[in-house]
């Protein structure tokens, strides 16, 4: 390989690789005679100084891939590459998609009403991914979002949600993804009345958690008595509902009692005064801009657009859309791995 005496690093891979291996040695003598001669670096800074050396020592690899970028015009040319799709698919997770306002749409939730969202939280949370369809901007209300997040994130599951909605008549178009607690620490800027409910029901919550599992009543019975509340107990929210707190057909806590709650809280004070507000697309972009990621990879791109957004990914999952919708998110690993995998093949 002839080397060009206007490119940015006129060396060829393998004298890159060497020197890099040259100064890394020369780096590592130059620390151990300073430490020997003058105490340092010390102990407490040996592992920050071998890192830095590491870093400087790959400078003349990092020097030969950037010419490759500048030599091309600026990017890495992928022609050759190309993402497997259909051996992907099983690595993938199109995730749960949650029924619009947590399954009870249209009409606000408190007191023995929250009963009927458990089983979808539930659902909800025992998922890796949870999908969100806002569909044309009427399907989701706030507070209904906020009971969601509360719970992903109290029990890192689902650990992403994925919105999507109708955009020009294409049901299910991919708006973006980000994790429950990012998105729960901005829906709780929204509202004050949010904040209050979601410190309210988590006070109470853990107030009951501290009774443990209840004894049959009486003894031996197949069913089991909530007790009254314990009188160090404060707060009306954990006071009138212990209905909620327990099982009475195996006496085990409420795992969802934190966000049944917050669901009545929100319920009595926000939804209940038809306060509550609609998540359509550009309220989406308003509340969650800042952490919402909407890196994707259409499956009907050519081979250079999908690589060009792969290689310029810096989240460790993306999003894999067809003509703009939903399919499923994948790790960046698991595409790097069928790049290489189809380079090998290709070569057989």
């Amino acid at each position: 390989m002839k080397t060009n005496e206007h490119s940015f690093w006129p060396f060829t891979p393998k004298v890159s690789i060497i020197t890099a291996v040259v100064v890394l040695l020369v780096l590592l003598l130059i620390t151990s005679l300073l430490r020997t001669y003058t105490g340092w670096p010390t102990e407490s800074s040996n592992n920050t100084i071998l890192i830095g050396i590491f870093i400087l020592s790959l400078l003349p690899i990092v020097l030969a891939i950037l010419n490759v970028v500048i030599e091309r015009g600026g990017s890495i040319g992928y022609g050759d590459l190309k993402i497997d799709f259909s051996k992907i698919q099983q690595l993938s997770n199109s995730g749960f998609t949650v029924p619009a306002n947590i399954g009870v749409r249209g009409q606000y939730v408190a007191d023995s009403g929250t009963s009927n969202i458990l089983e979808t939280l539930r659902a909800a949370t025992s998922s890796g991914v949870a999908v969100i369809d806002l569909e044309d901007g009427h399907a989701w209300w706030e507070t209904r979002l906020l009971v969601l997040l509360a719970g992903a994130s109290r029990l890192k599951k689902p650990d992403k949600i994925v919105f999507t909605a109708t955009v020009e008549a294409r049901e299910q178009t991919y708006l973006g993804w980000a994790r429950p607690t990012d998105l729960l620490e901005q829906l709780l800027k929204e509202d004050e009345r949010y904040l209050k409910s979601f410190y309210a029901a988590r006070s109470a919550a853990s107030q009951w958690a501290l009774l443990g599992p209840l004894q049959p009543a009486p003894p031996n019975n197949n069913y089991y008595a909530i007790p009254a509340a314990p009188p160090w107990m404060q707060g009306a929210l954990a006071l009138n509902h212990s209905w909620m707190a327990f099982s009475t057909t195996n006496g085990l806590p409420n795992e969802l009692l934190t966000e049944q709650l917050l669901q009545h809280e929100l319920g009595e004070t926000i939804e209940n005064t038809g306060g509550a507000k609609h998540i359509s697309i550009v309220h989406l972009d308003e509340v969650f801009k800042p952490i919402l990621i909407k890196k994707q990879i259409d499956k009907n791109w050519n081979n250079e657009q999908q690589t060009n957004a792969l290689f310029t990914n810096e989240e460790p999952f993306i999003v894999i859309t067809e003509s703009g919708k939903y399919s499923a998110i994948v790790t960046a690993q698991s595409l790097y791995n069928e790049i290489l995998r189809g380079m090998t093949d290709s070569k057989k």
